[in-house]
């Protein structure tokens, strides 16, 4: 999305982002008092509060302060040290399991399995006590962007589920990608498992393209539909030959 090849390796390196859908919007409007438009991102600190642009500018973004190193550096230092930020939890990450409610423009908050199918990720549901790995903010900068995260039952065995989102699922593959327990939830045998899942995934990934082109707001981008559905394919033909690198790698 961003196109500033000084920008990029800094927000793969050293942040964790979140994909926004229009019907959060809604969340926040009542927070910020308007909805993100197009291009339009938001800098939060870890407590869910604001920072804000300079020149009394809104977002950043398309409609307001560039996303340069220099104003992603400042955030960095409004956010807190560089150690707090780096000391990631799961529990940032885990998808909210209350019930939606119906909004203008959508429901709030979306199902885990409308997100999935929207930003082209797979799910993994954490069930029973969360494994030790995924306390480790080392091992979460590794892994944490390869899937969508949900807690599951908290009693009970510990284990971890890992599966393709139903919505829109092609009528030859399986939800099921994954479950995992036991010693294969350990910190090393669980990371080469969930890069084996995200990869195995990423071979039949639902087309970025598809949901531009048959949608009709994005019709504006038919002329470079062939472009657009060869960049997919060249994904998934790296993942079969083994070839492509989990987020961040």
């Amino acid at each position: 999305m961003l196109s500033n090849d000084k920008v990029w390796p800094l927000l793969a390196k050293g942040f964790a982002a979140v994909r926004l859908d229009w019907e959060q919007g809604n969340h926040y409007r009542d927070r910020f008092g308007f909805v993100l438009g197009t291009g339009d991102q938001l800098l939060l600190k870890p407590d869910g509060s604001l920072i804000a642009p300079a020149g009394g500018k809104r977002v950043y973004g398309r409609h307001g302060e560039d996303t340069t190193p220099d104003v992603l550096a400042r955030a960095t230092r409004e956010s807190g040290s560089a150690g707090e930020i780096t000391q990631l939890r799961i529990e940032w990450f885990l998808w909210s399991t209350g019930p939606s409610a119906k909004r203008r423009g959508g429901f709030f908050p979306p199902r885990i399995d409308a997100i999935a199918q929207f930003a082209r990720l797979p799910i993994a549901e954490i069930h029973g006590p969360i494994p030790e790995a995924l306390h480790d903010p080392a091992f979460l900068r590794r892994h944490v962007r390869q899937f969508l995260w949900k807690r599951g039952d908290e009693e009970g065995e510990s284990r971890l589920v890992l599966r393709r989102a139903r919505d829109g699922l092609p009528a030859h593959l399986d939800t099921g990608l994954e479950e995992l327990r036991g010693e294969a939830l350990v910190s090393e045998a669980l990371g080469v498992a969930l890069d084996e899942a995200w990869l195995r995934y990423m071979k039949d990934r639902p087309l970025t393209a598809r949901g531009y082109l048959e949608n009709e707001h994005g019709r504006w981008m038919r002329g470079v539909s062939a472009q657009m559905l060869g960049e997919d394919e060249s994904i998934r033909r790296l993942a079969r030959d083994g070839k492509l690198r989990p987020p961040g790698r």
